[in-house]
């Protein structure tokens, strides 16, 4: 659905303000050859966190924590 028309300035740049509807930071850029720029939203994670959900054990963890059952916390000891 167009939005309406931005405008690119001297240095190639342009704002996003007046058409998305979406508050995202950021964006993968896609070009094609008869120049349509295609944006989609991104979410850029570090590479601690990727490894961390690829292990099955942490993603079978957070799974848990998620269902709110307390009862598989150890407590910590008190100093």
């Amino acid at each position: 659905m167009a939005k309406g028309e931005i405008s690119v300035d001297e240095r190639g740049r342009t704002s996003l303000a007046r058409v998305r509807t979406q508050r995202f930071d950021r964006y993968q850029v896609e070009e094609f050859p008869d120049g349509t720029l295609v944006l989609t939203p991104a979410v850029t994670i570090s590479a601690v966190e990727l490894a961390a959900l690829k292990d099955k054990k942490v993603r079978s963890a957070i799974a848990q924590a998620k269902t709110g059952d307390r009862s598989a916390l150890r407590q910590r000891p008190r100093r």
